[in-house]
Formats: C-alpha cells, sequence, structure tokens
C-alpha cells in the first residue's frame, strides 16, 4: 500500500484532502505531533509490503523546524512543508534542515495537489537515475547540452545555432586540447564523402559559429586555428 503522512492538528482538511489522494491511489495518515510523525515514518519504512509516499507538514498549528532534521535523516521520502502562513524568512532555515520544498498553500485544493505531485515527481525521477555521467559539456564558460539541440549558453546568453554548427562546437568541444583536420571534421559532422572537400566550406562554417559565440567585444576566441591542418578547442584561453 501507498501511504502519504499528513503531520497536522486539522482533522476536517486532512479528511477532504485524502479523498482526492485516494483517487491518485495513496491513502493518508494524520499525525499531530513531530514525535508522532517520526516514528511512523519510520514504521512504514521498515514494513515490507507498505510504501511512505511523502510526508506533507501543515506548519500552521506545527512546530516542526526542532524536529526537522531528525525526520529527514529517518526516511527517503520527499518532505513537503506548507502553511497559509508562509514566512520568507523561514523559508532556508526549512530548506536547510531537511525540507525537499517550503510554500504557501493555496485556497484550490487541486492546485495544491498539482503543485505536490510535480515536486514528488521531480524527487523521484532524480532518485531512479543510476547517475551516468552527464552529457554535457562545460568548458570557457560555455555549456554544450545536447538535449538543448541546436542551443548553447555563454555566460547569461542563449546562442541558437544550425545543426552543422553545434555539431563542429560538440565535436570540439568532445576533444577539447586537440587538433582535429579538416577530414575528420567533415566525417565526423558532413560524412564521409566529404572528407576530401575544399577547407572553404568549413572555415566558413566557422567564421560563423566564431560571430555567433563573441557576444561581446573582447570576448574570448574559442576556436583557434591550426594553419593548413584544422582546428581545436583549446584547454586554456
Amino acid at each position: 500500500m501507498r501511504y502519504y503522512l499528513s503531520i497536522e492538528k486539522n482533522v476536517e482538511s486532512f479528511e477532504s484532502y485524502r479523498a482526492m489522494w485516494n483517487e491518485r491511489g495513496a491513502d493518508g495518515i494524520i499525525v499531530g505531533s513531530m514525535t508522532e510523525g517520526i516514528a511512523k515514518a519510520i514504521e512504514i519504512e521498515k514494513s515490507k509490503t507498505d510504501e511512505l509516499y511523502f510526508i506533507d507538514i501543515i506548519a500552521d498549528e506545527i512546530n516542526f523546524l526542532p524536529q526537522l532534521k531528525i525526520l529527514s535523516e529517518e526516511t527517503i521520502a520527499p518532505i513537503l512543508v506548507a502553511t497559509y502562513h508562509f514566512n520568507e524568512e523561514q523559508h532556508l532555515d526549512v530548506l536547510n534542515n531537511g525540507a525537499d520544498f517550503y510554500a504557501q498553500l493555496s485556497q484550490t485544493p487541486e492546485r495544491n495537489i498539482d503543485g505536490v505531485l510535480a515536486v514528488i515527481n521531480s524527487i523521484r525521477q532524480r532518485a531512479r537515475k543510476p547517475n551516468p555521467p552527464s552529457n554535457s559539456i562545460i568548458h570557457h564558460g560555455i555549456i554544450l547540452a545536447p538535449s538543448y539541440r541546436n542551443t548553447v549558453f555563454a555566460g547569461n546568453h542563449k546562442i541558437e545555432l544550425t545543426r552543422r554548427e553545434f555539431d563542429i562546437l560538440h565535436y570540439l568541444m568532445l576533444n577539447h586540447g586537440k587538433v582535429l583536420t579538416y577530414k575528420q571534421i567533415y566525417n565526423r559532422v558532413w560524412g564521409s564523402e566529404y572528407e576530401d572537400a575544399s577547407p572553404d566550406v568549413l572555415r566558413n562554417a566557422i567564421s560563423r559559429l566564431r560571430e555567433k559565440l563573441r557576444i561581446e567585444p573582447g570576448s574570448t576566441e574559442y576556436i583557434k586555428t591550426v594553419l593548413e591542418v584544422g582546428y581545436s578547442f583549446p584547454e586554456r584561453s
């Protein structure tokens, strides 16, 4: 069974939300103090059949901060703190003591549930990942992420590239510090039939790419020319 644990004192509000969570496949458990909440969280997580889906602390009538860190150490379930009386000054304390989320409750129950689900899904998606090496490449203030196809970020600037410009930069950054020949770049970006093409096509593409990366006067020249050989994305500027 999948449960959510609600640490609050408003039983009437809990029952109305519980019905909506039941429709989403989670049954609610209410406790009136942090001590009870910690005990119940441990009990559920020790169960071989039950899953603690998330912990919802309604902070309006609960003094939750003193034991929040202990609760976060005793459970792997996301901890969400919500209140109708949001306190901006308390925000960092709540997050630094183990909560995954701290926000003001909306007067619309469905909106509150959607917000909870968004946080839970984000946390659980990250938790399921086996932390593979990132595909993003970062050098000299340029971020190239394959998931942002044809887009790179330089400082605070978003730069749109053509497919070939992106592929050229990707190949150069993957091999930063190495000199890539015209033939290698043609083969990788255009295909093997272009291996013996005139260097002028590549030179023009590099020129356009450099211009886009030159986001302000005096910007670093990211792509270096190696005369009669090819290009490189150097280790250092």
